[in-house]
């Protein structure tokens, strides 16, 4: 049998170099998420298309109209998901296609909607909220959904900044012994006392103090952010653990602060 040439055999190992090259470079182009999901900063690209940030709760007077702007090659799909709670959210047609609105000029990576804030015609109320989401292409990388609460009033647009917070203290146990099923009468009992809030980046200086009624409730209205909710107790009993909540801009929060009454 003879022998392959020197010559033949070089050119048979430049040959399949070039196959391996070409079929990386292939790949990297068909499926450019799988290399680069890991290194993508969706607040930088958001920042980037001027987007709202993924998550804020924002609060418009009715009428309000706004630039919705999103990466495209983070979320694909040109429709956005609108959920209606008694507001609307529409595309003005005068400002561009949807999608290719004037807000993303300069900008083809990003799509644009300019959208027109309204309260539902039919509603008496004052307000009403519209969700706004978008499913990511981008395994990892999380959806997007903001919240706009649309408010009739321009006053009511100036608390924005705040949210409530809706807080019962309650004593338990208060039966030695807990039976299978629940007796009612062991059931946790409201507590009448003071409850201090502090804010979570300040845990030693209070920022609050609000009394609780004779049902254990208590209500704040508080700036948006972290906060540590502390009933006063007795000495050394009741003991009342820390709570921990989060504020959000015009919504309401729930909180339950308990204390051991140290009966077993």
């Amino acid at each position: 049998m003879r022998m392959a040439s020197p010559i033949r055999k070089i050119v048979l190992i430049t040959s399949m170099a070039s196959l391996v090259v070409m079929t990386t470079s292939t790949f990297a182009s068909a499926f450019p998420e799988t290399i680069s999901r890991t290194k993508v900063d969706l607040p930088a690209r958001l920042a980037a298309c001027a987007s709202i940030p993924n998550g804020r709760s924002i609060i418009v007077v009715a009428t309000t109209r706004m630039f919705i702007n999103l990466p495209k090659e983070i979320y694909p799909n040109l429709k956005l998901k609108i959920t209606r709670h008694g507001a609307t959210a529409g595309d003005i047609s005068n400002a561009g296609a949807p999608g290719y609105a004037f807000g993303a000029r300069g900008k083809p990576d990003c799509w644009s909607h300019y959208l027109d804030f309204e309260l539902v015609p039919s509603s008496k109320s004052t307000s009403g909220r519209v969700d706004i989401g978008s499913k990511s292409g981008i395994s990892g990388v999380a959806d997007y959904l903001i919240h706009v609460k649309v408010v009739r009033n321009p006053s009511d647009a100036k608390a924005s900044t705040k949210g409530v917070v809706n807080g019962r203290v309650l004593l338990g146990p208060t039966c030695p012994v807990e039976r299978i099923p629940p007796d009612p009468a062991c059931a946790p009992k409201p507590y009448k006392t003071v409850v201090a809030v502090f804010r979570s980046a300040s845990p030693t200086k209070t920022y609050l103090t609000v009394p609780t009624d004779a049902a254990g409730r208590f209500k704040a209205s508080l700036s948006a952010g972290w906060y540590l909710l502390r009933a006063k107790g007795g000495s050394p009993l009741p003991h009342c653990a820390e709570t921990k909540i989060k504020v959000l801009a015009g919504r309401s929060a729930n909180a339950v602060v308990t204390c051991d009454t140290g009966i077993r």
